[in-house]
């Protein structure tokens, strides 16, 4: 094989190394996006909570 042979083959090798950690970056953003909007749920609830104990208060 030639060197440009294996340039090719370096290029191929480099370009799916980069594209697989951007496909596990993806993902990993989506579980993070997933856990994120369960933690804004939860926090919207505890404050209806809150509201709502408050305005037993009154």
């Amino acid at each position: 094989m030639s060197g440009s042979t294996y340039l090719v083959i370096a290029y191929i090798i480099m370009w799916a190394g980069v594209l697989a950690y951007l496909g596990w970056i993806a993902l990993r953003m989506r579980g993070v996006r997933t856990e994120l909007e369960s933690v804004r749920e939860l926090v919207r609830e505890r404050e209806q909570a809150a509201n709502a104990g408050r305005a037993g208060d009154e």
